[in-house]
């Protein structure tokens, strides 16, 4: 069956397809060397391995990489993996990024299209002057629409960032529709740049993964700089105004162990924190939930500690 997502994989399946190397070990048993890889596509991941390596699978096949393969869909710890029979590097031309990663059910145009919609509701001069030399600067702006908001969690794809940024600006107004002493300027600000550094944090070229810098300083931090920089650069900015914003950035995870280097202390920043809160949990409930087969029981999910229930089979 050629060309078969991953994530339609059934046992006993015979597939070929072009797949990014997202993890690659070397092991030895009995009768020498084998490889177990974990290998991705645009609809997900599964396990793999390559029981008689040849030279190319030993030496020069590495992560990040993006080969074409054929293999037998078999199972290991009750769980689907990939037995490989051939293996080779990939040409440019043979694929896509469309085939390796995965991308944002929203086309480009409808994630510009909401972020600029935010950014027009934004009534304070100051802070829509800032908000606007991010989003005019081409560059940024196409960096952003692109980008993705998580490794593994949460709108961890193509397009990630900006899909995820316009619905916790849109929860943060729903919220703000109830409580007319909320900064609706603020929350907009919040929801669009809270995780906008992941511009930096994540590379995107076929796998997502970290950067050093994405590592060494993280997301908030780097924002927070952005921000700040730009401030700098437009008249007048008042230092109230852009503690108050900084405040609003530095503080959405919530709490210390979480890596947020302050606490919420001002009522857009619990909004913010909370509304972050809601779609990074749904954005991942939604991907387990698509992969459990939209019904019935989850495996346990470490990060939330607990199994997750989808309901039963709808009744015809």
């Amino acid at each position: 069956m050629d060309n078969k997502r991953i994530r339609d994989f059934v046992l006993e399946d015979h597939v070929t397809g072009f797949f990014s190397v997202r993890r690659k070990v070397v092991r030895e048993f009995t009768r020498g060397k084998f490889i177990t890889l974990e290998l991705g596509d645009s609809s997900g991941r599964i396990a793999g391995v390559i029981w008689s390596p040849d030279q190319f699978s030993l030496v020069e096949l590495a992560e990040g990489m993006v080969v074409k393969m054929q293999g037998v869909v078999g199972e290991y710890n009750n769980k689907l993996q990939l037995s490989v029979e051939r293996i080779r590097l990939a040409e440019d031309d043979e694929y896509t990024l469309e085939d390796i990663m995965p991308h944002s059910a929203q086309s480009l145009e409808q994630r510009r299209a909401r972020i600029l919609a935010l950014a027009d509701r934004i009534e304070n001069n100051y802070i829509k002057s800032l908000t606007d030399s991010f989003l005019k600067d081409e560059e940024y702006l196409d960096a952003f629409l692109h980008a993705a908001a998580g490794k593994l969690w949460h709108h961890a794809c193509i397009g990630g960032l900006a899909e995820h940024s316009a619905n916790v600006a849109e929860l943060a107004l729903g919220v703000a529709a109830n409580y007319d002493f909320l900064n609706k300027d603020y929350l907009i600000f919040g929801g669009l740049f809270h995780d906008a550094g992941k511009i930096a944090q994540y590379s995107t070229d076929i796998v997502i993964d970290y950067t050093t810098e994405g590592r060494l300083v993280g997301h908030i931090c780097i924002v927070d700089r952005w921000i700040s920089e730009r401030a700098a650069k437009i008249e007048s900015f008042p230092d109230s105004l852009l503690t108050e914003l900084r405040h609003i950035i530095l503080s959405h995870h919530g709490e210390l162990e979480y890596a947020s280097p302050v606490v919420p202390q001002m009522p857009e920043a619990f909004v913010l924190y909370y509304c972050d809160e809601i779609d990074s949990k749904m954005g991942a409930i939604d991907r387990i939930r698509e992969r459990q087969g939209e019904t019935g029981w989850s495996e346990y999910v470490k990060l939330l500690n607990r199994y997750l229930y989808f309901g039963d089979t709808p009744e015809e």
